[in-house]
């Protein structure tokens, strides 16, 4: 079964790369450019996993996640960061504290890096 992963980045280029290495790889995927549109598209879709970026315009990571978790259809899906700021800040920040987040990718990362991390959390 194909698996489905959403893609939530505000650089236009880092979105779209994304999404054309993972349709390569043959995933489904699902692409919102902030917080407030990944909500929006939870609405019409549950994905597997998302990559979630931590730095983004609008709604904080922390209302994402807030909104994600009572949504109980959403019980299942799986949150992998992908970020440029480092590990310990984002544990600072309280982020690394939901279950449903699973891994922690550093920009940049390799493209095996980030396959991996779907592979194995979905």
């Amino acid at each position: 079964m194909t698996k489905t992963v959403m893609v939530v980045d505000d650089v236009p280029d880092v979105l779209t790369s994304i999404v054309q290495i993972l349709d390569a790889n043959q995933y489904k995927t699902i692409k919102a450019k902030d917080g407030q549109e990944c909500l929006e598209e939870l609405k019409v879709e549950i994905p597997d996993v998302i990559l979630l970026d931590i730095m983004m315009p609008g709604l904080t990571t922390q209302e994402i996640l807030n909104n994600i978790d009572r949504d109980r259809r959403l019980a299942e899906v799986k949150i992998i960061f992908m970020t440029a700021i480092h590990f310990l800040e984002a544990e600072e920040r309280g982020l690394l504290a939901s279950q449903r987040v699973v891994d922690f990718i550093e920009k940049p990362f390799t493209i095996k890096r980030m396959l991996d991390a779907i592979e194995k959390n979905t």
